[in-house]
């Protein structure tokens, strides 16, 4: 099976693709979250797995057009916990640190502590700025990244959890374009345009409320082509006819509305 992810071995997302899959998988490479949904649609890849929210930075809202614009079902989420280690090559002084700039921020604390005279240095990718460093043997070099990333480049770790906060959690979506809606799904994603009228919103929101359907994420996104005016999605905890009766009561407050996917909360 072929899995399209954003980054390269050792990342946090191909952490999430085994995960949800299992270790018996081939990871598609991209190095960007179009080229994602570009690798599923020339059938390079089968499936796709792309963060989509940050417990500390929030959404990744380019992910959220992805999904609306392609169309791939919404199977399931994973839910990862992300932890930092400075990975280094041996027998140097630390001077110059090498990550992507989201691993740096959430590191800095620790950084400025510890390094705070080690260049910081920029990359695409947290699991290649370790194979850089493992292949370049550069003096002096570190990394920050996951424990298993070091562990994939046979890498030593420095320094372990040096995250700033150590409630960091990426939400990640799994997407399969041939995915079916399972029996004991209990889940769906949503986008819904609401009318333009004063109040429109919240009386969708409180159609939900009324049939007592907990609503786990709002996100406004802006129409392209329409200035001030949004859509929204929305993650609600039910699926199957408990959502479609509570899709039928916001029809007339809505001038659009789609499931993205209906699936088993199971992160």
């Amino acid at each position: 099976m072929r899995v399209a992810i954003q980054g390269e071995r050792g990342s946090f997302h191909d952490e999430a693709a085994r995960q949800w899959y299992g270790e018996h998988i081939e990871i598609v490479e991209c190095d960007s979250f179009p080229e994602v949904f570009a690798a599923v649609k020339s059938g390079a890849a089968e499936k796709a797995v792309a963060a989509m929210e940050n417990s500390l930075y929030g959404s990744i809202n380019q992910v959220y057009d992805l999904v609306e614009e392609y169309g791939y079902p919404i199977v399931g989420e994973v839910h990862l916990s992300v932890h930092q280690q400075l990975i280094a090559v041996p027998g140097h002084e630390i001077t110059t640190i090498y990550s992507h700039p989201v691993a740096l921020a959430q590191c800095e604390t620790f950084l400025d502590e510890q390094y705070p005279f080690a260049g910081r240095v920029e990359v695409p990718d947290t699991a290649g700025a370790v194979r850089q460093i493992s292949e370049s043997r550069e003096p002096g070099a570190a990394a920050i990244a996951s424990a298993y990333a070091a562990s994939l480049y046979d890498m030593p770790i420095i320094a372990r959890d040096i995250e700033n906060n150590p409630a960091n959690f990426t939400r990640f979506l799994v997407l399969d374009p041939n995915g079916t809606v399972p029996e004991d799904a209990d889940r769906a994603t949503l986008v819904v345009t609401t009318k333009n009228d004063p109040g429109s919103l919240a009386r969708v929101l409180l159609v939900f409320a009324d049939m007592g359907i907990n609503l786990s994420k709002l996100q406004s996104r802006p129409i392209v082509g329409r200035p001030w005016h949004y859509r929204f999605y929305l993650v609600v905890d039910c699926a199957g006819e408990r959502l479609h009766r509570a899709l039928e009561g916001i029809e007339p407050l809505t001038t659009e509305v789609k499931v993205l996917g209906e699936y088993v909360f199971n992160p």
